[in-house]
């Protein structure tokens, strides 16, 4: 890696899913309700502790097109409280919540991925810059990682997708793929996944790239980048737990 870079610290998370409508019974549905927000005021309080650059919100924030406008009002909220970048990148559970509500607006810190074709922030501050590309329809045709453009040596690039995962020589089956190839080919410092719940390393060649699970489960993943030590990813806890295991 070239010299000179400043050190950078990235809070990775996706899959949040607030105001999950899935359960019939109402105390139960309130209750994950309430869950949910706890989640991502963990996820706020994380990001405020371990004193990090960068927030990035692989998709799916919000669980589904309905969500009523007050749990918006509460993001934004939480969102104040950071003083970093974050980053949203939409998922093919919130795409409409985030066409009709912009948390950017408002905001110098707060970025939504928008562009269809891909679209890239930089943050000369950081010496990194974040790409991604939105989500029109969750469709076998869409590729989270197309149009992915050359990394840029100058600066920390980090990249965000998601979809579903396709080792060498399997055959996609499913909406939103990812390749190995285009994960390994990119030569990217790190792509930050959404849309698997399970914490799960899937590294391709130079380039780190992970799924940071649902944090529902209690976790989730920082990410130190340095010239001198590379890149490091460590699972951190929310609501005071502790994680078992590392990536």
């Amino acid at each position: 890696m070239p010299p000179g870079r400043r050190p950078l610290r990235v809070l990775h998370t996706a899959d949040v899913h607030l105001d999950e409508d899935s359960y019939s019974n109402a105390e139960v549905r309130a209750a994950h309700r309430e869950r949910g927000r706890r989640v991502f005021r963990g996820i706020v309080d994380r990001a405020l502790m371990d004193d990090v650059d960068l927030l990035l919100i692989a998709g799916d924030l919000f669980d589904h097109g309905r969500v009523p406008d007050e749990t918006v009002a509460f993001v934004r909220t939480e969102l104040q409280r950071l003083r970093l970048p974050v980053v949203i990148l939409p998922g093919n559970h919130d795409s409409l919540v985030l066409d009709r509500h912009d948390l950017a607006a408002g905001t110098g810190h707060v970025h939504v991925i928008r562009q269809l074709d891909g679209q890239t922030i930089h943050f000369p501050e950081l010496e990194t810059l974040v790409w991604g590309r939105a989500m029109q329809e969750h469709e076998p045709k869409f590729r989270p990682l197309a149009h992915l453009p050359e990394r840029d040596d100058r600066r920390w690039c980090l990249a965000m997708a998601h979809g579903f995962f396709y080792a060498e020589g399997e055959r996609p089956e499913r909406s939103s793929p990812i390749f190995a190839h285009e994960v390994r080919d990119s030569g990217w410092d790190y792509i930050a996944l959404g849309h698997q719940h399970v914490r799960t390393d899937i590294s391709q060649g130079a380039v780190t790239a992970y799924y940071a699970g649902a944090p529902t489960e209690g976790s989730v993943l920082r990410i130190d980048f340095s010239d001198e030590h590379g890149v490091r990813v460590q699972p951190r806890p929310l609501d005071g737990g502790v994680v078992q295991g590392t990536p």
